[in-house]
């Protein structure tokens, strides 16, 4: 006999001495107990015991034995958790802990259903949660020419920083003498010369001429700190097209919603600065 069928009829021994048992009856995998007093109009209570499983694998010698490892094993992978510094191993972790105990539940003859739904309801949270995380470290998938544009010149940037700073840009072909920027006049757009050449002027003097891989008007932004909160300063000169110059382009208000992270306002520092250093070189 079972420890847990020991237990079930130590149980209904004391309740038959009791004299409160009035019917027991097994159908299939569940046990009815009719219990002799009733409710307050005299209707007979029904004690009624539901295993979610088979009894006999609930009831199974190894499965008796291997319920308190089971417990253990579920309740330490969930200490562990606390010890758990990286979010991604977190809830792999408490995924672990959590199925184990849902297993653990129900196992028992007479499982509590409130602990068997919610820890199967931590299980389905941290597992969504985990495969959030998964998807966003696969990184994505980009085009040769965007494979090389993000070695060249965007480097500093992960795959996942250049590719979503790249769907906010548009490609724009600039006409021949088209100003980008005025002097002192606020510019509200950062460009990205693609291809073709602009010329800078100060004062109608010509200052430089920038190529492939330059940002034209960067210390604009970057005198804010990539803050779009901040407002834009006036544009140190005028940068004119010479030639048709094709260009990625960013709106201020579309770059504040990836610029709101420090790290990619740290990054994108470093962009412009390795664009300013190839210039000297």
């Amino acid at each position: 006999m079972s420890f847990a069928t020991m237990i079930r009829a130590s149980s209904l021994m004391s309740l038959m001495k009791s004299n409160r048992v009035h019917h027991v009856r097994r159908i299939g995998n569940v046990r009815n107990f009719t219990v002799k007093g009733g409710d307050k109009i005299g209707k007979p209570k029904t004690l009624t015991n539901f295993p979610l499983l088979p009894l006999r694998v609930v009831e199974h010698p190894r499965t008796v034995a291997f319920l308190p490892i089971l417990g253990h094993a579920a309740y330490l992978s969930l200490a562990g958790g606390f010890l758990c510094t990286d979010v991604l191993s977190l809830r792999i972790i408490l995924v672990c802990g959590y199925s184990g105990l849902v297993v653990f539940h129900a196992l028992h003859p007479s499982p509590l259903r409130i602990p068997l739904r919610w820890t199967t309801f931590f299980v389905l949270v941290n597992a969504g949660m985990a495969t959030i995380l998964i998807l966003d470290m696969i990184p994505p998938t980009l085009t040769e020419e965007e494979e090389e544009l993000h070695i060249d010149h965007f480097a500093p940037l992960t795959r996942k920083q250049f590719k979503t700073l790249l769907d906010l840009g548009r490609r724009e072909i600039f006409t021949d003498g088209t100003e980008l920027t005025h002097e002192d006049k606020p510019s509200h757009e950062l460009f990205f010369i693609l291809d073709g050449a602009v010329d800078m002027t100060h004062g109608g003097v010509f200052t430089s001429r920038l190529r492939r891989g330059g940002f034209p008007n960067w210390m604009s932004f970057q005198r804010t700190g990539w803050d779009p909160e901040i407002d834009m300063p006036n544009s140190y000169g005028t940068i004119s097209c010479t030639g048709e110059v094709n260009c990625i382009v960013w709106d201020r208000d579309d770059l504040k919603t990836v610029l709101v992270d420090d790290d990619m306002r740290q990054r994108m520092n470093h962009v412009v600065t390795e664009s300013l250093i190839r210039r000297l070189l």
